[in-house]
């Protein structure tokens, strides 16, 4: 089996819930666990830097793509071992969407949800063939669930529209369905 290629989508801020900083440590460890290399947005603070603080503690396997711009304001994770510096956010979601075989959503902003939404258009129109997961902490995500299914009930997306993601309350699940 080849080794997968993941990427986490998630939140840099650090005024969040400690649940979703448990859930993303918690990921980090799980992913560590298996072989992989996780692709994120390369941040050293909130979700991000637990993901990656997580990943390098367990001796996981993960690497940052961060736009120039945030290096010059010190939002760079210092210890992160595999850091490619890009020109822009544009750049960045490309290469972490390049030769991805999952991409999953932890909670998150704009940035974040940006992303995840600019995945799944992608696999809609056959440009991604990975799959599509969201970590669905304290149910954070149950608001864009309903208007993909509303978009799906109004015909604004193809009935089995629903197929192209998985939404996982926990991430012991994600690894379960990465391991089946």
């Amino acid at each position: 089996m080849k080794q997968l290629k993941i990427t986490v989508y998630c939140a840099s801020s650090p005024n969040i819930h400690q649940d979703y900083f448990d859930a993303a440590t918690e990921l980090g460890q799980l992913l560590s666990a298996i072989d992989c290399t996780v692709s994120y947005g390369g941040g050293a603070s909130g979700l991000m830097g637990a993901l990656a603080d997580s990943m390098i503690k367990h001796g996981g396997n993960i690497k940052g793509f961060i736009p120039h711009f945030m290096i010059e304001r010190e939002w760079q994770h210092p210890h992160v071992p595999s850091m490619h510096v890009v020109k822009t956010i544009h750049e960045r979601k490309d290469k972490l969407l390049e030769d991805c075989d999952l991409a999953i959503a932890l909670a998150g902003g704009c940035g974040t949800l940006e992303e995840f939404m600019e995945a799944l258009t992608w696999k809609q129109l056959n440009l991604y063939k990975g799959k599509l997961m969201i970590l669905n902490t304290r149910s954070y995500y149950n608001p864009l669930i309903q208007m993909l299914d509303s978009a799906i009930s109004e015909n604004f997306m193809a009935h089995d529209s629903s197929d192209m993601w998985e939404v996982h309350e926990k991430p012991q699940s994600i690894l379960d369905s990465i391991l089946k």
